[in-house]
């Protein structure tokens, strides 16, 4: 990938103050783009703690799912994006069990809203969406992109929902030159993770507070992967995508850290932390949840020349590195630090 082709572009992150869009607002920012953010409200976790909102050329607020389309119009006739990010989204299981109307307009009709307005209202000709590696139907088997979508909890279901709307958007567009790249990515881990039922978030919490740790789902497998690995991705499939004048979809999996349960990442991270260590307890789960998932990302490596490289012992030990500068120092430095040194080894 040509770094120098981020430089001066203008990018759109929608949900730039969650996890995942905070840390792309970095990314990019340091690639030489103008950023540019729309989220429903500020978040807490990295946005606040290093003062994302300094870095971006300007930040607007709306909930999406109530977007008009005069709002769009205004906001994206000042931006001119080259480029979208659509990152807003409802992410979490457990919030579409206790939510599931929020979580099917977010991720449906968010996504339709957000394709429709680049569509009619802007000249941008990239856009990439963040769907979810819990799209597929059947999560147990080693899921390649062209295998059938489906969900079991609601979460699950408004993902593959916004996926079949894609589609269905793709086949009808009006507007030639637009390209949707889609990237269903593992579950991503980093500093600044601040999500609710997540389980950094509750490591970190249990160690801040000296609270004994509850593990819900101990032997639970997922595709772990570092965040930069997978926001690396998105940029590679993002230029792909404009080389080739093409949308497409992508598998983004650590496969190197697929053996690890969850209690295994919890006790790597307490080894790597050392300090003031909460007692472990593992606790019934609060909702149902597949026991293994993982997905197949050899297109991504085939197509794309990506895969991951962090393993977990590094992915942990750059979590607690940012965690514990975080207790030192607020500000964006180490974190542009730890970008620097990922796409040293990575480019």
């Amino acid at each position: 990938m040509n770094l120098d082709f981020w430089a001066n572009k203008n990018i759109l992150i929608t949900g730039h103050t969650g996890f995942k869009g905070s840390w792309l607002s970095v990314l990019l920012n340091h690639l030489g783009a103008n950023v540019y953010g729309l989220s429903d409200k500020k978040k807490d976790g990295i946005y606040e703690v290093i003062e994302n909102s300094n870095i971006l050329k300007k930040e607007f607020f709306h909930n999406i799912n109530r977007l008009t389309k005069e709002e769009a119009k205004n906001i994206l006739e000042e931006i001119k994006p080259d480029i979208v990010f659509h990152f807003a989204a409802q992410s979490l299981v457990y919030e579409g069990y206790l939510n599931p109307l929020d979580t099917i307009e977010t991720n449906i009709l968010g996504t339709y809203k957000i394709m429709s307005y680049i569509e009619e209202l802007s000249e941008a000709n990239l856009l990439t969406i963040s769907t979810t590696d819990k799209v597929y139907l059947n999560p147990e088997i080693d899921n390649t992109e062209e295998n059938e979508l489906g969900g079991k909890d609601f979460y699950s279901a408004s993902k593959a929902g916004a996926e079949f709307v894609i589609s269905a958007f793709l086949n009808s567009k009006k507007r030639e030159g637009l390209n949707i790249t889609v990237i269903r990515s593992g579950n991503v881990i980093g500093g600044g993770d601040r999500g609710k039922y997540r389980l950094m978030t509750d490591v970190i919490n249990s160690i801040n507070s000296n609270e004994t740790f509850e593990l819900r789902k101990p032997n639970s497998i997922r595709p772990w992967q570092f965040v930069l690995d997978s926001l690396w991705g998105y940029l590679i499939a993002t230029y792909d995508s404009y080389s080739k004048n093409k949308s497409d979809i992508y598998n983004l999996n650590s496969k190197i850290n697929n053996k690890y349960t969850a209690q295994k990442l919890v006790e790597t991270y307490f080894n790597y932390w050392k300090d003031n260590l909460p007692e472990i307890k593992i606790t019934n789960e609060m909702f149902k949840e597949v026991d293994k998932l993982t997905i197949n990302s050899s297109k991504a490596k085939n197509n794309l020349n990506w895969e991951p490289i962090y393993n977990v012992d590094k992915t942990i030990d750059e979590i607690v590195q940012w965690e514990k500068n975080f207790e030192k120092e607020k500000d964006l430095n180490f974190t542009v630090s730890q970008i620097k040194n990922y796409i040293h080894l990575a480019n």
